[in-house]
This record gives C-alpha cells, sequence and structure tokens, in this order.
C-alpha cells in the first residue's frame, strides 16, 4: 500500500510539475503577438517529426531585427501544418500553404497580415506546395504529389479541385490571362502547364528533362530546365517557346530562376541530382538576350551553407537568399546587391530550411 501511495505521490508531483511548466510556456507564447509593418516574411519547412517547428519569421527593415515562430506565437501556440511551403502575401493578407503528411491532404492558411493572427484556415489537396493569386480573388495551389491544381476562392472555398496539370507540380506564376505551372526535379511528365483563368483550360509545353523554374519577365515567360541547363522563353501572347540559353557551368543542373530585370537573371547551380533537391551551392548571374554569364558575380556557398530559396526585392535592388545551412541548425538569410556583393546577414531566422521569402511593402 505504501509503495502504491510513493508512486501515485510521484505521478501527481510530475504531473503537476509538468502542468506549470507548460501552462508557463504556452502563457510565454501567447503573450507574444506580433505586429507586422515593412518587412520580409520568410517561410521555413521546419524538422521531420517535429511540428512546433513549422512557422515562419518576419524580418523588420525599419530595425532589421527578426521575430521568429511568427504563427504560434500570434496564435496561442499552435503550429502550422506539416511542411509549409505556399506563401502569398494579397493586400493586408497573407496565405500559407502546408504539404501535411505524404499522400495526404494538406492545410492552406488565411492570415491578418498586420497582426499574423489566424482568420481561417482548410483542408484540402494532395500535399499542396505553392499558390498564387489569379483574378477574382481566386488561387490556383499546386498539389505536389499528384498531377492537378486546385482553385479556391479569397474565403477558402474550393471552385475547382481537379485541373490535371500533369505529375509533381511545384511553383508557378500569374501572367495575364494565365498560370503558368512548373514541376518538380523528380516529375514523370516534363511539360509547363498553362492555364487559360477565363475557363481554366490547360494546354503544355513540353522539354525534354524537367521545368523546374518558371519566372516572368516583360511579356516573357522563362523557363529553368533542371538538367538540361537550359532556360526556355516564352511569348506570352501565344505561349509558344520563342528562345534558348544554354548554360555552360560546371553543375549538372539549374534550379530557382528569378529576374532582375527583363534580360537578366539570377540562376541556382544544383550540383547534385541524385536526390532532386533544388538546392544548391552557386547563383549565376546570366544576360539571357547576349546568352553570357556575368565572369564577376560570384555567390559561392560552401560547407553546410546552401542556397535553399532565392527571391529578387526590386524595390531595394536586393537578392535574398536563405540559406538552409543543411539542417545542422536554423537557417539564416543573406542579402546581395546587384553585382553580387554581400550587403547583409540575419544569422538566425528562428527555424530550420527557410526557403520561401515574400516582401511586405507597407
Amino acid at each position: 500500500m505504501k509503495k502504491l501511495i510513493s508512486v501515485f505521490l510521484f505521478v501527481f508531483i510530475f504531473v503537476t510539475i509538468a502542468a506549470i511548466l507548460t501552462g508557463c510556456s504556452e502563457e510565454l507564447i501567447t503573450n507574444n503577438p506580433v505586429l507586422s509593418t515593412k518587412g520580409i516574411y520568410v517561410l521555413y519547412e521546419g524538422s521531420f517529426g517535429q511540428p512546433q517547428s513549422y512557422d515562419y519569421s518576419f524580418i523588420y527593415k525599419d530595425s532589421n531585427t527578426v521575430s521568429t515562430n511568427v504563427f504560434q506565437n500570434s496564435n496561442g501556440g499552435s503550429a502550422l501544418n506539416a511542411y509549409p511551403n505556399g506563401m502569398q502575401l494579397k493586400g493586408g493578407t497573407l496565405f500559407i500553404v502546408s504539404q501535411g503528411n505524404f499522400g495526404l491532404p494538406g492545410t492552406i492558411y488565411k492570415i491578418d497580415a498586420g497582426t499574423n493572427q489566424l482568420i481561417s484556415s482548410k483542408n484540402f489537396g494532395t500535399n499542396p506546395y505553392s499558390l498564387v493569386a489569379g483574378t477574382s480573388g481566386s488561387f490556383y495551389v499546386t498539389n505536389t504529389a499528384s498531377d492537378y491544381v486546385s482553385v479556391l476562392d479569397n474565403n477558402l472555398n474550393i471552385i475547382a479541385d481537379s485541373l490535371k496539370v500533369g505529375f509533381n507540380p511545384s511553383d508557378l506564376v500569374s501572367y495575364g490571362n494565365y498560370i503558368y505551372v512548373a514541376k518538380q526535379s523528380y516529375t514523370f511528365e516534363n511539360s509547363l502547364a498553362i492555364i487559360n483563368i477565363t475557363n481554366n483550360n490547360v494546354q503544355k509545353v513540353f522539354f525534354n528533362t524537367p521545368p523546374v523554374s518558371v519566372e516572368t519577365a516583360e511579356n516573357r515567360i522563362h523557363v529553368s530546365t533542371y538538367s538540361g541547363k537550359t532556360i526556355y522563353s516564352i511569348a506570352q501572347q501565344n505561349n509558344t517557346i520563342v528562345d534558348s540559353t544554354k548554360l555552360s557551368i560546371t553543375e549538372p543542373a539549374i534550379g530557382t530562376i528569378v529576374s532582375l530585370d527583363y534580360r537578366t537573371m539570377f540562376v541556382l547551380g544544383v550540383p547534385d541530382t541524385t536526390f532532386g533537391y533544388n538546392i544548391g551551392k552557386r547563383i549565376y548571374k546570366v544576360d539571357i538576350e547576349t546568352k553570357t554569364i556575368d565572369p564577376s558575380f560570384n555567390i559561392i556557398f560552401t560547407g553546410n551553407d546552401d542556397a535553399y530559396g532565392i527571391s529578387y526585392n526590386a524595390l531595394e535592388s536586393r537578392l535574398y537568399v536563405a540559406n538552409s545551412k543543411s539542417g545542422a541548425g536554423n537557417g539564416e538569410i543573406r542579402v546581395y546587391d546587384n553585382s553580387g556583393n554581400l550587403v547583409n546577414t540575419f544569422p538566425d531566422i528562428g527555424g530550420k530550411f527557410p526557403k520561401r521569402i515574400v516582401f511586405k511593402t507597407f
């Protein structure tokens, strides 16, 4: 009997202490709402099996300070669903898409961009990966573990859930009356899907290797073809290929591309195609009119450092690069000028595997 009482007492004390500690932890989280003004959102994928690591941070431009785990701090400790990869800012609203566990529905979040508090959320799709705004408040979302794009309205109601675009759709952009859908490097179909937003009809342009990134620039759609190491230019008026630029680089593949202006692209060199990652150690500056690489532009990562996400802020004329540090610790953001000079570093972004970068200008 004494032994049972001792065990009961131990359990009671343990549970009480755990409750106190948990209560303290939650109090710290819920009493730290994050208000976003002008700055940069950084979405990080987090670590496998660690739900509280799925979140985003915010960099305040006026003070160059970083608020981390913004969603949890602003929403009572609730984390995002697994592997958040898509982020879109539309007016005063932030939309985030999380993949969820493989082969299952993910989640889209509608968040107040000023207070970072959740407005609403919805589970849908098959590993929704990225999103872009269409017309009349609609959003087009890729389902990367499947072969279709979902269309949702501004209130997260599903308008269409079966726009067939080919296997493993990933990033997408909107230009004119069309949505252009790239693929993952491991896709079964090397096509760029083109969705007409007036009727949701889909046409395709095929390549010899996976079209892993797509970017817009002055009546042109530029497509990065992975192991083909070629950037194709498509005329927006008729969606046909009008030019191509083959890159003579040492890496076996190219990944993400972003535009500096109508003719200049920043291109991520990918050193390892074994696992199909869109991650690299070097960024090139390419003139697609002269088909040349700027030899003086020199952004190189070594060791555990790597370029996991890149984005260009035209208002600042700055290239932002998310360094995942190979998951060895929290990632960082590096900021470069147009010549490739490092002008700022945010050494701890608060989470692992930062990738998506979105700029808030108000």
